[in-house]
């Protein structure tokens, strides 16, 4: 597990220790074939550049990232009975907040509304977005 630290204005705020990436490549919970760990490519724009995930070997679903970013503990649980995975949609589709599956077993899909109004919550611009990908929020 990682421990993740965030100060605002020098005081450290609350936060959760996160839970652990799938141990094994899970099956697809789409086909039920083998699945195989990958890496996104360095050009990757979306903010996971070098990331390690899971993609199935007959569909090529992707079914999980394999690392513990986004796995807070507190997130909604899946169908799996898990905490979920908290990401960040890419730029061509609104930079949403929303929750899959950390383990890729289940088709867990939940956005995340904002307290404001009550609408799917986004992140606005791409420097915010890969500041919270470095601080292993999504």
């Amino acid at each position: 597990m990682v421990r993740i630290e965030i100060y605002v204005n020098g005081r450290l705020l609350p936060r959760s220790i996160l839970v652990p990436p799938p141990e094994e490549p899970p099956a697809c919970c789409h086909c039920g074939g083998q699945s195989k760990k990958f890496i996104t490519r360095s050009t990757n724009r979306n903010g996971n550049a070098g990331r390690p995930y899971y993609k199935c070997t007959c569909c090529s679903k992707f079914l999980a990232f394999a690392d513990d970013r986004g796995n807070d503990p507190n997130n909604p649980r899946c169908d799996c009975g898990v905490s979920s995975k908290r990401q960040l949609a890419s730029r061509e589709k609104g930079r949403k907040i929303h929750y899959v599956c950390r383990l890729g077993k289940c088709n867990f899909y939940d956005v995340q509304l904002s307290a404001i109004d009550g609408s799917v919550a986004t992140v606005e611009g791409d420097e915010l977005a890969s500041a919270l990908a470095m601080l292993s929020i999504f």
